[in-house]
């Protein structure tokens, strides 16, 4: 019960001013179109730029995870990061990566589109619940494929062993980082606004590695699939595209771009 009052207090602080922002706005779904768009969703996450990109990002992730990168980042982050303090914002910040609690928070406030009930908060809902849709079952996939273990199991490595376990990739980044994506990317929002989602993003993804849960691979990793599923759905129905990641080669070598638009 605490820490639903945790979560609860948390979520106020953090969305009430972006809701307020756009709270005006009037949105409806026509419930006849939604798996149109869901279809649209999944053809979008996996056209071959973006594929490219996961790819891309996923080969930088290999070389942290099959070094000795994570390890030290997370003997760091625990020697020198991790307090009571940490400890207490990571166990409100987690919350929000449970799925047992953000779908079915994403599904009633789609309901609320369903029902012709215009407001933003069902906006909200059903673009974050069609962006759990489309990343979850590509970052399944990846987690065995990868098959990652965690900091606290017998192997104390990150090293990718596939198929052997499902750590690789963080489900609780992903599910925490996709609520607060989608919230950056709606119009009529601040760039303070803007940027307090995106810095709220990656709070589960930082819950993980203090928690000694993940190593800083599988929590980046976690993240960045949400905002590739954000992506495609904001191609889809959202407004705005303020960062783009690409892979690109030079020379013998490869190596990762970012466009920043403002």
């Amino acid at each position: 019960m605490q820490n639903l009052y945790k979560y609860l207090i948390a979520a106020t602080i953090l969305q009430f001013t972006a809701f307020k922002t756009i709270a005006q706005e009037r949105f409806e779904l026509n419930s006849d179109l939604i798996w149109s768009e869901i279809l649209n969703d999944y053809e979008t996450f996996y056209q071959r730029d973006r594929l490219l990109r996961v790819a891309g990002v996923f080969s930088l992730g290999a070389v942290v995870a099959n070094s000795r990168l994570d390890p030290k980042i997370q003997t760091w982050h625990q020697d020198n990061i991790k307090s009571s303090f940490s400890d207490n914002i990571s166990s409100v910040a987690k919350l929000f990566g449970e799925k047992t609690l953000m779908v079915p928070i994403s599904l009633a406030a789609t309901a609320m589109q369903l029902s012709s009930t215009k407001n933003a908060f069902g906006h909200w809902g059903q673009l974050t619940f069609r962006s759990y849709l489309v990343g979850a079952p590509a970052v399944g996939t990846l987690q065995l494929l990868t098959g990652g273990s965690r900091p606290r199991d017998h192997y104390q490595d990150a090293h990718w062993r596939p198929f052997n376990d499902d750590n690789g990739v963080s489900g609780h980044a992903f599910m925490g980082a996709v609520p607060f994506l989608v919230l950056s990317k709606m119009e009529h929002l601040s760039p303070m606004q803007q940027n307090l989602a995106l810095f709220a993003s990656g709070l589960s993804a930082w819950s993980r590695v203090n928690d000694d849960a993940h190593y800083f691979s599988q929590a980046l990793l976690g993240w960045f699939m949400a905002w590739e599923a954000v992506d495609a759905v904001n191609s889809n129905g959202l407004n705005g595209n303020w960062m783009q990641v690409s892979p690109y080669t030079f020379g013998d070598g490869i190596g990762v771009s970012v466009a920043v638009n403002w």
